[in-house]
């Protein structure tokens, strides 16, 4: 009966820690919660006004998404839209933010997220050499030198999944612009 008492005290013990660790985890989860989601919509915030300056704030538009765009916002003030597309690149999603004016033509684009992408190589579809080549495009594009469809932007050399990933995510962008009403 002795061992039993001896083994009982340590393992209630242990369980009451446990239990008051678990509580103490879950009370911090709900009090930074709140403020993590904030710093979420502030940074997806700052990320839209720098791919479409000339807006002055954004709405959220609920409508049928074209295939890989996850979100699309209209600028309040008419500046254009902000269309966000993921597409799977090298080592996984690459997700892209595009900044569209009133008549369609690309302002700026972002990659949000290529955090999966081959250090050096994949990951220079971030830099703005590469990002830089989608701006004044409006329409169709290309990655194809030969095609006579569609303005031709470069792929990054090296890095083709991840190039294919933002260059599909902007195309998804300008047809998510065609669908809404717009035109080129």
């Amino acid at each position: 009966m002795s061992e039993k008492k001896d083994m009982l005290a340590p393992s209630i013990v242990l369980v009451c820690i446990c239990l008051v660790a678990s509580m103490l985890l879950a009370a911090t989860y709900q009090i930074t919660k709140p403020i993590i989601d904030d710093l979420a919509v502030k940074m997806a915030n700052e990320s839209r006004a720098e791919v479409l300056p000339e807006a002055d704030g954004f709405t959220q538009l609920d409508m049928d998404l074209v295939d890989g765009v996850t979100e699309v916002y209209k600028a309040d003030n008419g500046a254009g839209y902000v269309v966000t597309a993921t597409f799977k690149g090298f080592g996984g999603p690459v997700t892209v933010m595009t900044g569209m004016d009133a008549d369609g033509v690309i302002q700026n684009i972002k990659v949000t997220d290529a955090s999966n992408e081959t250090p050096g190589l994949g990951s220079k579809t971030t830099l703005p050499d590469h990002t830089g080549k989608f701006q004044g495009i409006s329409g169709k594009i290309t990655m194809d030198k030969t095609s006579t469809e569609g303005t031709y932007v470069a792929p990054v050399t090296g890095a083709s999944y991840s190039s294919k990933a933002v260059f599909n995510a902007v195309s998804a962008a300008l047809a998510q612009f065609e669908q809404i009403g717009g035109s080129f």
